[in-house]
C-alpha cells in the first residue's frame, strides 16, 4: 500500500481550532494559559469529494509564574468529511481524557459527537480568504459536572503570503449549556485569535496562535477573561 504524506489541517475551517479542557479547580481560572500540542492523523480519501480521518491531539496547559501544568489531555477521534462544491460537511466522535497535572491524577473522560459545516470564499486575484463555519456538538463525561452541549459559530480570515505560509485570524463565539453543573449553567465564550501556520514540508504543519478569550456565565465562579498562546505541530499521513 502506498503511502503518501500530505498537509496536515489543509482545511481552513479547521484552521486555529482548539478546545482545551475548562480548567475546573476551586477559585478563579488562570488569566494567562500557554498550551502546547502535537496531532497525528491519518487520513484515507474515500472518493473525490468524501474522506475519512483518525487523530490524535495531545495538549497541555501551562498557567501562572512560574509556569504550573494545570491540565493535560488527549483527545482521539474518527471524523468522515464531504465537500458539495465549496460547501464542506463533517460528523466527528471524539473521547477526550484528561488529567489533573502532567498526565498525573486522571479526571475524567468525555465522548463527543460532533457536526459542522463551512464554506471558503477565495477572492479572485487577491490573497484573501474567508470560511465561515458553523458547529454543534454534545459532550457526555465521566464527570457529570462537565458534561455540556455547544453551538459555536467562527469566521476564519486567511492571507497567503506563499504557498507554505498563511496568516489566520479567527473570531469566533459559542453557547454552552452545562446540564449537571451545581446547578444548570449557561455559558457565552468568545474568542479572537491571529497567528500563522506553516507547512515546513508535506505533511509536517507548525502553526501558533495568541489569542484573547471571556466567558460569561450564569455561574459566578467559572466567569473569566484570559489570554492563550496555542503553539501546534501537526503531521499527517494520506493512504
Amino acid at each position: 500500500m502506498a503511502v503518501a504524506l500530505g498537509l496536515a489541517g489543509a482545511a481552513p475551517s479547521r484552521a486555529a481550532d482548539y478546545d482545551f479542557p475548562d480548567f475546573s479547580g476551586s477559585g478563579r481560572p488562570p488569566n494567562f494559559v500557554v498550551i502546547p500540542g502535537i496531532r497525528i492523523a491519518a487520513r484515507r480519501q474515500i472518493d473525490a469529494d468524501t474522506s475519512i480521518e483518525t487523530y490524535v491531539l495531545t495538549q497541555i496547559g501551562l498557567a501562572g509564574r512560574p509556569f504550573i501544568i494545570g491540565a493535560s489531555g488527549f483527545s482521539g477521534g474518527v471524523s468522515i468529511s464531504r465537500n458539495f462544491g465549496d460547501v464542506s460537511w463533517s460528523v466527528t466522535v471524539e473521547s477526550t481524557p484528561s488529567w489533573d497535572g502532567l498526565f498525573n491524577s486522571y479526571a475524567s473522560t468525555g465522548t463527543e459527537l460532533q457536526t459542522q459545516v463551512s464554506r471558503t470564499y477565495a477572492f479572485e486575484g487577491t490573497p484573501w480568504s474567508i470560511s465561515p463555519r458553523l458547529f454543534l456538538g454534545y459532550r457526555f463525561s465521566t464527570d457529570s459536572t462537565k458534561e455540556r452541549s455547544k453551538v459555536q459559530v467562527a469566521l476564519p480570515v486567511f492571507y497567503r503570503v506563499n504557498a507554505n505560509l498563511d496568516l489566520v485570524f479567527v473570531p469566533k463565539i459559542d453557547q454552552r449549556h452545562v446540564p449537571h453543573w451545581t446547578t444548570v449553567r449557561n455559558d457565552v465564550v468568545a474568542n479572537v485569535a491571529i497567528g500563522a501556520r506553516y507547512q515546513w514540508r508535506p505533511g509536517v504543519q507548525l502553526s501558533a496562535f495568541v489569542g484573547y478569550e471571556n466567558r460569561w456565565s450564569s455561574a459566578p465562579e467559572v466567569r473569566y477573561s484570559r489570554w492563550l498562546i496555542v503553539p501546534q505541530l501537526s503531521l499527517r499521513a494520506d493512504f
